[in-house]
């Protein structure tokens, strides 16, 4: 993904890669740092694939680079853009793999877990409201935010249904 947020920029227009980390740390609001190097590294392949081309080289000895977006590159933007996202359907939940091996190895009070899950996306949502209000002038930062505090709140309803059916499973055992 990250390679296409560069790609959606050089489709604007040509970048050297300060430019590029100063843009997207810009649209993230300054809550993510990007590091040189990924940036340097993601132009070298995109350059490799031919999706982003040197464009100009400066003369004054440091040799920095303004890149732009191939019509390959073009090509490749405008259909990751159009194509749909998928959500992930695999049961990759981290706290979820915590319960059942906690389960399977008989080991602690799944219950106090669950507890303790909670409160640590309860802190995650008031500082994701904090930053939402903070951001409100940044339409795309709030909305990054927004986003993920509807998935905590469905997380958070989800922890709910997993203290229901643990509690039955105790009750009847």
């Amino acid at each position: 993904m990250f390679a296409y947020t560069i790609l959606g920029l050089l489709a604007r227009q040509p970048h050297h890669g300060y430019d590029l980390k100063r843009a997207i740390e810009q649209a993230l609001g300054g809550s993510r740092e990007i590091n040189f190097g990924q940036i340097y590294t993601t132009l070298g392949r995109l350059e490799r694939d031919g999706l982003a081309e040197v464009q100009s080289e400066a003369d004054d000895g440091r040799g920095k680079k303004t890149y732009r977006i191939t019509a390959a590159g073009r090509r490749e933007l405008e259909a990751w853009l159009d194509q749909p996202v998928v959500k992930n359907e695999s049961f990759k939940d981290a706290f979820l793999v915590k319960l059942i091996v906690r389960h399977l190895a008989g080991y602690g009070d799944a219950l106090a877990a669950i507890t303790r899950q909670r409160q640590a996306y309860l802190k995650q949502l008031r500082g994701l409201t904090a930053l939402a209000a903070e951001k409100a002038d940044q339409p795309f930062v709030s909305l990054l935010a927004e986003g993920a505090i509807l998935h905590l709140q469905a997380d958070l309803r989800w922890l709910d249904l997993c203290d229901e059916r643990l509690e039955s499973l105790e009750s009847s055992s």
